[in-house]
């Protein structure tokens, strides 16, 4: 059985050196591709929804020959950047949860969020079935019909913006994730993209086509994990 497997899912894993004389290693196939390239080893992968590539390690020496590589996400079902003018109206949002709704008094609740894909238009959705506390919330996926899920994101009311243990364990998949912190005084944001047990910071204008009220933490891609 274990040969019968072998054969089946061997293909699905690659390992490609980025020459800048060939183009093979261009190519894009569902499954994942170790690529070594000037920069760094990077890892791409493609589930026929989304492909992502991200930088694994730093390569400080110069290998002539070999093409420089950099992170990127690309959705079947969208074309380009996320539109940034859903962000505002997103940390209000959250802010509001962040309140209690009697007195105003700020009370620590995480929210999640989803950006999704709707009869071509982009949209942002909160499940309804969701609780929040201080350190974590629970929530439900969105149905079918709320649209196709392109980035997930959590909001972590006065605390700083950071993916937790928790976040790493759970984004085991292929996806694009966010998180927004510091929500009443400075917002601010993180995005990164899981790549099957790879966790990749990324740059949000590499996902955002603006931030509105957030300023990027990103701290370079030192903390790919």
């Amino acid at each position: 059985m274990s040969g019968d497997l072998s054969t089946v899912f061997g293909g699905l894993v690659r390992h490609q050196v980025a020459r800048t004389d060939t183009r093979d290693w261009q190519e894009r196939r569902p499954g994942i591709a170790w690529l070594y390239a000037a920069n760094g080893v990077f890892k791409r992968a493609s589930n026929g929804m989304v492909e992502a590539q991200g930088r694994a390690c730093h390569i400080d020496y110069d290998v002539p020959g070999l093409a420089a590589l950099m992170e990127y996400v690309a959705w079947s079902c969208w074309h380009g950047r996320l539109p940034g003018a859903l962000l505002a109206p997103l940390l209000r949002d959250a802010q509001v949860a962040g309140r209690d709704a009697g007195s105003g008094v700020l009370r620590p609740i995480e929210k999640q969020y989803f950006f999704v894909e709707r009869a071509g238009g982009i949209y942002v959705v909160a499940p309804r079935a969701q609780q929040g506390s201080a350190g974590s919330v629970r929530y439900a996926m969105p149905a079918p019909a709320s649209g196709t899920p392109l980035l997930d994101l959590h909001s972590h009311h006065s605390m700083r913006a950071f993916f937790s243990a928790t976040d790493d364990r759970d984004d085991s998949g292929l996806s694009v994730s966010a998180v927004i912190g510091q929500i009443f005084t400075r917002p601010e944001i993180v995005v990164r993209l899981n790549i099957y047990g790879l966790h990749c910071p990324i740059p949000a204008a590499l996902v955002f086509d603006s931030l509105g009220p957030f300023v990027d933490r990103y701290a370079g891609g030192s903390e790919c994990s």
